[in-house]
């Protein structure tokens, strides 16, 4: 792969063009990579293409080897590896809570502490994730509470 970059203010505004041969996995991750600037997230549905607001995301999981994003009513799967999501999505209010979850921190409605020191993340759609006690701690300071 070749990068060119020309930075020149006769330019109004930022522009990326992709020249390849045909889209492959690697276009569309470029491509899913490049939506999340704009706060959006190229995810994938019955071999449909879907330009995903991350705002509408509750949480994003890693299943053997697949990347999986999930509102509040369907499930997408992503092109990205988990690590390349949360890369991006970090600065937007996602946490990881596991080794294989990431959540919208915008979306908890309530947490409960769970043995082990583990917490109990309840979404506002009702569905419940756990975060590890790894990442535990981390999360009761990044929202705030004890």
């Amino acid at each position: 792969m070749k990068i060119e970059i020309d930075i020149d203010d006769k330019y109004p505004d930022i522009s990326v063009q992709i020249k390849a041969p045909g889209i492959d996995q690697d276009v569309e991750k470029i491509i899913s990579m490049m939506r999340m600037i704009n706060m959006q997230l190229a995810v994938k549905k019955d071999d449909e293409t879907f330009l995903l607001d991350i705002d509408k995301i509750l949480y994003i999981e890693a299943v053997e080897r697949n990347t999986f994003v999930y509102t509040e009513d369907t499930a997408y799967e992503s092109d990205l590896k988990l690590y390349e999501v949360e890369k991006e999505l970090l600065e937007k209010k996602f946490f990881r809570v596991s080794k294989q979850s990431i959540i919208n921190l915008r979306k908890i409605k309530s947490l409960k502490a769970e043995i082990n020191r583990k917490i109990r993340v309840t979404l506002v759609n009702g569905e419940q994730i756990i975060v590890s006690r790894m990442y535990a701690d981390e999360l009761r300071k990044c929202l705030g509470v004890k």
